[in-house]
């Protein structure tokens, strides 16, 4: 039996203990409570030793020369509470951050040392923060989208939920292209469901792009003050060309109506953010290249058109007010326009990918996560981006399909007449 095992039975046999007004009741009462408070103090104290044992093989620690060698000191445990969940404080060392704790390669091994999946860490006062053992991963909980939309793009839509609880918003509106990539089946169509259908009723946000697959940007939109800014299918691949070449047309109008001692267009109902939907983008560029090429002298490749607007949008749309979100099984240089145009997301999603794919797109500090995310559920993804290092999240499921459509019916900015 393990001492949190002991804790869990004193405390069992104390709450269910006889109470009344005997005194055989009340020295039952009091055993039973003394019982518990030892095995509260041999659980605290076991812990201790595991938590210093776990540190020094971890690094969490300062090795200290003395006249007899070297000693080792760690994080001074404080109070301790067997829970659920189970918590403690920790005085952290000169030097130590609370983020030394949850680095993804301290986190899971000092976690399972001490029984758990996970650690959150909480900071208190001074140099004293609260760790929260997780006794299971919090991302395999369910997360519903609510029936929600904002109501201009200045407002955080939900991106997911962190392993320690937090909810992630961005707005559509600060300056951040968004490059999320997945196998089929890994969630990140469903994602772009649930992100759209937030900001579908905003009315300084337009919903622009191209979907080859002709569900992101589907029959839905229909009636909507987007649809004229969206082409889907491949029947006609030049009116993909046509709409971002006329894209990056009005981002240059509106770069040279910038106010005078301005350096941006700040969005308003006249001149929107325009979030420019770039659904399987490498698909897009492959049936493009694909067309025959026309004669010399007689125009540029459609392939090239495309790859030169959104370039064009990556590079320039900031000042614009254009934000670019491109979707893509993998994240290739040669498959989303070249390594210039990857590099200009600054917000980051990687559904289910193997390990190299996740590197590409979020670095080399990636890669040691890759093994684990090559087997990720639906809907979890690793997200870098927003002032934070890459992390694991569970985006919100908005439900089937037809879920996405009903939430675009019902909420979709429509065409005044």
């Amino acid at each position: 039996m393990t001492a949190l095992e002991r804790v869990d039975r004193a405390h069992t046999s104390y709450r269910s203990g006889a109470r009344g007004p005997g005194l055989l009741s009340r020295m039952r009462e009091r055993r039973a409570q003394r019982e518990y408070e030892a095995s509260v103090l041999a659980f605290a104290h076991a812990l201790r030793g595991e938590f210093r044992e776990a540190c020094t093989g971890l690094g969490i620690c300062h090795y200290v020369q003395v006249a007899v060698g070297v000693t080792v000191r760690t994080p001074r445990v404080g109070e301790v509470r067997p829970g659920p969940p189970l918590t403690f404080t920790v005085e952290l060392l000169p030097g130590q951050e609370p983020g030394d704790f949850v680095r993804k390669e301290n986190a899971p091994r000092l976690a399972h040392t001490l029984g758990g999946h996970g650690l959150r860490v909480e900071p208190l006062a001074g140099r004293w923060v609260r760790l929260v053992v997780l006794q299971h991963d919090p991302l395999c909980d369910g997360f519903g989208l609510p029936s929600l939309t904002v109501a201009a793009g200045a407002e955080a839509v939900i991106l997911g939920r962190t392993e320690d609880g937090v909810t992630l918003g961005h707005a559509i509106a600060d300056p951040a292209h968004l490059g999320v990539q997945g196998q089929n089946g890994s969630g990140k169509s469903a994602f772009c469901y649930g992100l759209l259908s937030q900001l579908a009723a905003a009315p300084d946000v337009l919903v622009a792009g191209s979907d080859i697959t002709g569900l992101l940007l589907g029959r839905a939109w229909d009636d909507t003050a987007h649809r004229p800014h969206q082409v889907t299918g491949t029947a006609d691949i030049g009116a993909h060309a046509v709409l971002l070449e006329d894209l990056v047309a009005e981002m240059d109008r509106r770069l040279e109506a910038i106010p005078p001692r301005r350096d941006k267009i700040e969005p308003t109902l006249a001149t929107p953010t325009v979030l420019v939907v770039l659904e399987e983008f490498p698909g897009l560029l492959r049936a493009a290249d694909g067309l025959p090429k026309p004669k010399r002298g007689e125009g540029v490749p459609l392939g090239d058109r495309i790859r030169s607007s959104v370039l064009r949008l990556l590079s320039e749309g900031r000042k614009a007010a254009f934000r670019v979100l491109m979707l893509a099984q993998r994240f290739e240089a040669t498959a989303v326009g070249g390594g210039y145009a990857r590099d200009q997301f600054a917000l980051r999603l990687s559904f289910r990918v193997p390990a190299d794919s996740l590197e590409m797109l979020h670095g080399t500090d990636a890669r040691h996560l890759g093994q684990e995310h090559a087997n990720a559920a639906p809907g979890v993804a690793y997200l870098s981006g927003l002032g934070r290092d890459c992390e694991r999240i569970r985006v919100p499921h908005l439900g089937e399909y037809g879920e996405y459509c009903d939430r675009l019916a019902r909420h979709a900015r429509r065409v005044h007449r």
